[in-house]
């Protein structure tokens, strides 16, 4: 009997996600099973947009112990860094520098050690379709060229900011950043004048950190509907427990108030037996895709809306440095949040004209700024999506949907995307941070990276992929 022919898989984007793919497809592969290729549209693959970063003060918000980019291996992120220096520990947070460096050679470790060939093009995969009377997917770059696949993987992390609809006055203007990322861009504005950032979160954090370290009389507002900054890390702190599902929420009706008023009595239980209301949360964490699930539609729609924003800023906190950093600059005078709505923008001599109406008040405040830098947050909604031409195609041929609550793309529980029709498209994956539709924590490395290794698991186990 003739041998099979190797799977032809191929993975579109570089970032953690898809380079994690990669890694335990390498790892893990028979030989002569599969090709992998890797396809990424910046020169150096591994790093994406959090870690492609060279200003160390930008530290991890998670500490070393739990980074490990192998689940199965927890401490195989600490022990290089310990390589470079011994002082490092479970609780350090490192510059995402130093983590970007760590993927790029976790993969390249998985490719030495492997008998799978693997390929990475740099291009932009602009589409992908179905071959005509094949199975195979055939994928369109930007350069012109074609390649055909036996499995898509898409690893697409965030694809742009949310759009603003006050801001189109200031559309193709060099005063308005519409790019939180753009580094280069911060640093044109001009030395000395203040800047308004759109948002409070972490993004917004990384835009002040910038904006003020090259700049240290810069002043700059921090604006968001309801003026809440992320919660910062304990300097000592500790590692997710590894337990069942928390016995106070069983047997709750699966409302978003019933289980909020459940947390809070153990925090305050928790607080009573002398510990912090972060190890509540901790403990949550390996479980928040089951709660999630227990929700119906109804009540994720109230979580998003009334809970939704506490909820990231206690689970998502800061670096203990970036936290103390933040307090003083905000006690200095040199931040400050205001909490309220923007009714319009537009340029105003040098800069920028911003009016906004403060939370709980009636008349509008006008600020007049150097620059705007939109830091909101990325946009989930693939159906308004325009910034990648691939989510483009593949929504408007019906390849891939929104989810009912447009936060990510429809995935079925073996990481297929699903289609307009809502049956899975075969042959076609997604991992990354738009898999917060089905399991909403999924933006993190720790969370990320199971994902990761569970579709890899999936693609190379006959019949599933």
């Amino acid at each position: 009997m003739a041998a099979s022919c190797p799977q032809e898989i191929f993975i579109i984007g570089g970032g953690f996600s898809g380079t994690l793919t990669a890694v335990h497809l390498l790892r893990e592969a028979r030989p002569g099973q599969l090709r992998v290729t890797l396809i990424e549209q910046h020169r150096r693959a591994a790093r994406g947009l959090a870690y492609r970063i060279w200003d160390d003060s930008m530290l991890l918000n998670v500490p070393a112990g739990n980074m490990s980019a192998l689940a199965d291996e927890p401490g195989h992120f600490l022990a290089y860094c310990r390589d470079i220096d011994p002082a490092f520990n479970e609780g350090s947070f490192v510059p995402r520098r130093l983590f970007g460096d760590y993927l790029e050679h976790t993969l390249q470790v998985a490719e030495r050690g492997s008998r799978t060939p693997f390929t990475r093009i740099r291009a932009q995969a602009v589409a992908v379709r179905r071959k005509q009377a094949s199975p195979l997917l055939q994928i369109e770059l930007d350069d012109g060229v074609t390649r055909q696949a036996d499995q898509v993987v898409l690893a697409l992390g965030h694809l742009g900011a949310q759009p603003l609809h006050f801001a189109d006055a200031l559309a193709g203007s060099s005063r308005y950043i519409g790019n939180p990322w753009d580094y280069a861009a911060m640093d044109q504005i001009p030395a000395g004048g203040p800047v308004v950032v759109l948002g409070t979160g972490h993004t917004a954090i990384d835009a002040l950190f910038r904006l003020t370290s090259r700049d240290d009389e810069r002043k700059v507002f921090l604006l968001s509907r309801r003026g809440l900054l992320p919660k910062g890390h304990r300097t000592l702190p500790q590692p997710p427990p590894t337990t069942t599902f928390p016995g106070y929420l069983e047997d709750l009706p699966p409302t978003t108030f019933a289980y909020l008023r459940a947390i809070r009595r153990q925090v305050r239980l928790r607080q009573r037996q002398g510990c912090n209301w972060r190890d509540v949360v901790n403990a949550l964490r390996p479980h928040t895709p089951e709660i999630w699930r227990r929700l119906p539609e109804m009540e994720r729609r109230r979580f998003l809306s009334r809970v939704g924003p506490w909820w990231d800023i206690h689970r998502h906190r800061l670096a203990p440095t970036a936290y103390r950093r933040l307090r003083g600059m905000l006690a200095s005078g040199q931040a400050a949040v205001v909490a309220g709505q923007v009714l319009q923008m537009h340029e105003h001599g040098p800069g920028v004209r911003v009016i906004v109406r403060p939370r709980g008040g009636s008349e509008a405040r006008e600020w007049d700024v150097a620059a705007v830098v939109n830091c909101t947050g990325p946009d989930y909604d693939i159906d308004r999506l325009t910034a990648s031409p691939l989510v483009a195609q593949l929504r408007d041929e019906g390849c891939v949907r929104a989810d009912p609550l447009h936060i990510g793309i429809d995935v079925d529980a073996g990481y297929h995307v699903v289609g307009a029709d809502g049956l899975k498209v075969s042959g076609l994956h997604y991992v990354g941070p738009m898999l917060r539709a089905r399991y909403w924590e999924a933006i993190a490395v720790p969370e990320l990276r199971r994902h990761a290794h569970n579709l890899a698991r999936h693609l190379l186990t006959p019949g599933q992929a």
